[in-house]
């Protein structure tokens, strides 16, 4: 009989450090999710600056480190390794766009997902209109966010830059963002970069004609289903139709940065033209569509109304180019 209680006992015990265990490692919060505290997560980051420039054109990573202080108030430094990404950003920006890649091991130990890479966008030019061209690129994906239920999760951040071998200090705005493979995870599906001309009936179409209507409200050309490019597809793995998820709003007329060009491919002669890139023929095709536009069309107002990081006269040319897009639902569509 004891033997019996004594067997019972440790399979009791065992049975439950191997659930702590599980509940440890297999922990689904990201370090995205670690990372987006408050309205803006203040963080320093610290790297060779001139290094990071000189070979911005690279794919070359090299060791930073970047401090923050946690939701519990403890200072937290972490080791990572950096570099650039994007295409035209990186050529044209003052600091290019980076990568951060995290130890797995170091993600471990804190209890963390082992997702280890997250983006970070930064100031692609100097001073206030720099500050002001991201802020409403944040927007943007924040607005998307009220529109599809994919999505990518993005975080303010006020970086101070730190040069690991002459000192010098700056600063600037960043937008952290997830990485698309955890974001395709938390939807249970997995991405699919070479799905090339995806046909329709193998596409969510409520979904994906949302998307491409929300591309038309900001004014965004550089991207495309077809060729995948600016836009992530999800594959679901319970055999659900495909979604997009769009990103890279630099070059809409929503966000109206200096550097952006008009698409050629289309005859636009300015960036706040629209024309409307769907997989739809008609205006028929897509009245859920404008409907469901229409229904956040005040929320999506009082959104950038109250978003105070960017300057009123910012938010008030936002609201306008918004109002803009529901006068031109009106008539129909211009299409390519």
């Amino acid at each position: 009989m004891l033997t019996k209680r004594l067997l019972l006992f440790f399979s009791t015990l065992i049975l439950g450090f191997s659930v702590l265990y599980a509940q440890k490692n297999d922990s689904t919060k990201t370090i995205f999710d670690f990372m987006a505290l408050g309205d803006a997560l203040e963080m320093e980051l610290s790297t060779d600056m001139t290094l990071l420039k000189d070979q911005k054109k690279t794919n070359e990573y090299q060791p930073a480190s970047i401090t923050f202080t946690d939701a519990g108030g403890k200072v937290q430094k972490w080791e990572v390794k950096l570099r650039s990404r994007g295409k035209f950003r990186r050529r044209i920006c003052v600091l290019p766009p980076l990568k951060l890649n995290f130890n797995k091991g170091d993600l471990q130990k804190a209890g963390l997902a082992k997702d280890d890479e997250l983006k970070l966008i930064t100031h692609c030019v100097e001073g206030y209109e720099g500050k002001e061209f991201l802020m409403r690129e944040y927007l943007a994906y924040k607005l998307y966010q009220m529109i599809s239920p994919y999505a990518l999760k993005v975080h303010l951040v006020e970086i101070k830059y730190r040069d690991s071998k002459t000192r010098m200090k700056s600063s600037g705005w960043g937008i952290l963002m997830e990485d698309e493979a955890s974001m395709a995870k938390r939807y249970g599906a997995k991405l699919c970069d070479d799905c090339f001309s995806t046909p329709k009936d193998s596409l969510n179409m409520e979904q994906v004609n949302a998307a491409c209507m929300f591309e038309y409200m900001i004014g965004n050309t550089d991207w495309s289903i077809q060729m995948v490019r600016n836009v992530k597809m999800l594959k679901f793995k319970d055999g659900s139709k495909a979604a997009i998820v769009p990103y890279d709003f630099d070059f809409s007329g929503f966000v109206n940065a200096s550097y952006a060009l008009p698409n050629a491919d289309y005859k636009l002669t300015s960036i706040r033209e629209r024309i409307f890139l769907s997989l739809t023929q008609s205006d028929t095709e897509i009245a859920s569509t404008k409907a469901l536009f229409e229904s956040k069309r005040q929320a999506m107002i009082d959104h950038i109304k109250g978003f105070k990081a960017l300057s009123a006269a910012g938010r008030n040319d936002a609201v306008n180019y918004l109002e803009s897009f529901y006068e031109s639902l009106k008539q129909p569509l211009r299409r390519p």
